[in-house]
């Protein structure tokens, strides 16, 4: 029954390869990854110093490797820094007239709401503010004519867009640099000429989306975003997700785009400790987690001129330090992942009798194996039929919470180290194959959808061999005298807890020391393997596996910081945005690494214990 069981697993998880090979070239096929600034940092500094013409600063970036600027819609403010217009209040005016005697008699007859504006230059813009704003009357103060808009406050001079200034996506193109048009969520419904403008002005060069602030546009009517969602797909147009921004609404605009995004990560060159932490950044979001585009903000407080050339050394240091196989150019989005239907059913499928396996060789109970099996069978069952996500990732979590307990408890019928060892890291890998054919597609890789439990992969396997090493002296734990000394033992284990959770996830803390040893182990294998897998969890389950049939009860116990090794191995997979080569070269050096540390640990003990029992039988 067993082999058979075992038998079709294997087969389950051959027919699972498929799915996860076209994973695999959708990432390796997309290789350009490109650069983006904004046109507000490169118009500061042209402002700041008269000697830096517009053009010439976008062929100079262009040189050093810039492929795209941003631009926004402009607003009433933008228009009033350019000098297209002069924006006045009622107060303001009121107040100039006690020093100008010719506004005294206007002063009287202007109102305190809303605001007056001037044009001072005519042009396509400043000719749409009567469409966008509710205008009234006109006033003519000191020889200029003012508009009166009463219903403009204070939040639109910013937020409402007024439409693109096609002269500035002129000059850009001019220095063969593509546009990223930028989009805030304040479209007036009834004026839709800034999102029509930004459909026109799109053409194959420049033909991506950025939206600016918290939400994407149309939020929070889903209908709305999938509205425009249509129009951006009809017109080719791509969007851009901004990485750790999780802005509002969207995953409904993906889907709508059968996830047509770019994933971007953004560089503050004013935030960054360093030029070369922040380059490290840069490479690091390229080759480890599918980012394709880097957005980055020219550093304010230097001189204008000294700010644009770290701005281009910055451009070429990335250039230079990206591997070989990525090439700077336009961002492409993924190819489209498309799992057969039979390698998705064999997912399932290897799903449940792993999970079953698992439970039996844990507990040693028939009965749990088929109460689990017809368990983990509904549940693929309902994931299959409903095509329910959240069933998927929670079978997902399933596997990957019992794959490392699967993989370190076998060792009590095992001998030896290398076998033991080997086996191991197949469990963990059939886990692994199983989890990532579960969740494969365009969606998770541009991270609009995730593995859901990360912390439950690091902590319950932890507490579950924890447990199971304690057991078989629980009865003599719950009637030992508590001593101070097992209070404090117990208080450092929580302290070494809570410091072990707080290292999970992207808002890790990690010491310069660590730091530093991370970078010159990416230096040296392109991509560093985890520390607490090849320093921590591997090595103690190498000694675990040579002291368990010498002393069961110790294997046992240092089967707990050995499990480490594997959880962690689960979780970089379960991390889908990754590419699969990355995660797989990452494991490969963490399981070679841990072995030979492991293999340097029995040394130590052997020495150690050498030592011990020689002073030990020199003082008996």
């Amino acid at each position: 029954m067993k082999k058979a069981v075992l038998g079709l697993l294997i087969l389950s998880l051959l027919l699972t390869l498929p799915g996860l090979m076209q994973r695999h070239q959708a990432e390796w096929n997309n290789r350009n990854y490109e650069t983006i600034i904004p046109f507000q940092d490169i118009q500061s500094l042209v402002s700041k110093d008269p000697s830096l013409q517009l053009g010439d600063v976008l062929r100079d970036l262009k040189d050093a490797g810039l492929h795209a600027v941003s631009i926004q819609p402009e607003t009433l403010n933008s228009l009033e820094d350019i000098g297209d217009i002069n924006v006045l209040t009622g107060g303001r005016i009121q107040e100039m007239s006690i020093l100008n005697s010719d506004l005294e008699g206007v002063a009287d007859q202007v109102s305190n709401e809303g605001a007056y504006i001037h044009i001072q230059n005519e042009n396509e813009l400043t000719g749409r503010l009567r469409d966008v704003f509710q205008a009234e009357e006109t006033v003519r103060m000191a020889n200029k004519d003012f508009i009166h808009f009463p219903a403009l406050n204070s939040a639109q001079f910013n937020e409402t867009p007024i439409g693109y200034t096609e002269e500035i996506i002129d000059e850009i193109k001019r220095a063969d640099l593509s546009v990223v048009f930028r989009m805030p969520n304040s479209l007036n419904e009834e004026n839709p000429y800034v999102f029509n403008q930004l459909l026109d002005l799109s053409d194959e060069k420049s033909n991506r989306l950025l939206f600016s602030g918290d939400e994407v546009i149309g939020y929070p009517d889903a209908e709305k975003i999938k509205s425009f969602a249509q129009k951006l797909k009809d017109e080719n147009i791509a969007v851009y997700a901004i990485e750790f921004a999780d802005q509002l609404g969207i995953g409904t605009m993906a889907r709508a785009i059968d996830f047509d995004i770019i994933r971007l990560h953004s560089i503050d060159l004013n935030k960054v400790p360093s030029m070369e932490e922040g380059v490290d950044r840069a490479v690091r979001a390229v080759k480890e987690r599918n980012i394709r585009s880097l957005f980055i903000r020219v550093e304010e407080g230097a001189d204008p001129g000294e700010a644009l050339l770290k701005t281009e050394e910055f451009i070429q240091a990335i250039n230079s330090r990206m591997p070989v196989h990525y090439k700077p150019g336009k961002a492409q989005m993924f190819d489209q992942i498309s799992v057969p239907f039979w390698s998705q059913l064999s997912a399932l499928m290897a799903a449940v009798l792993f999970i079953s396996l698992a439970v039996q060789a844990v507990f040693s109970s028939r009965a749990l194996f088929y109460a689990s099996l017809a368990g983990t069978f509904l549940i693929a069952a309902a994931a299959f039929l409903l095509k329910a996500q959240i069933l998927l990732q929670g079978l997902a979590l399933l596997v990957a919470v019992i794959t490392p307990i699967f993989a370190v408890i076998s060792i009590k019928n095992r001998k030896g180290i290398f076998l033991p060892y080997g086996r191991a890291a197949l469990i963990s890998f059939a886990g692994i194959i199983i989890i990532t054919s579960l969740l494969n597609g365009n969606e998770f890789l541009v991270k609009i959808e995730a593995f859901r439990g990360v912390k439950l992969t690091y902590i319950v396997p932890i507490l579950f061999v924890m447990i199971y090493a304690l057991l078989r002296d629980l009865k003599g734990i719950l009637n030992m005298k508590v001593q101070y000394w097992h209070l404090a033992v117990i208080g450092l284990i929580g302290i070494i807890g809570l410091y072990y959770i707080s290292r999970t996830g992207n808002a890790g803390s990690v010491s310069s020391i660590e730091l530093a040893f991370r970078q010159w182990l990416e230096e040296v294998l392109y991509v560093r393997p985890r520390t607490k897998e090849f320093l921590i969890g591997f090595p103690f389950f190498v000694l675990a596996l040579y002291i368990y049939p010498l002393n069961q009860k110790i294997g046992l116990y240092l089967l707990i910081p050995g499990v480490i090794g594997y959880l962690s191995i689960v979780n970089t997979f379960t991390h889908l945005h990754i590419p699969l080569y990355i995660s797989l070269l990452r494991t490969f050096y963490s399981l070679a690494l841990g072995l030979v540390i492991g293999l340097l640990f029995i040394f130590l003990y052997k020495q150690g214990r050498s030592i011990y029992e020689k002073k030990w039988k020199l003082r008996c």
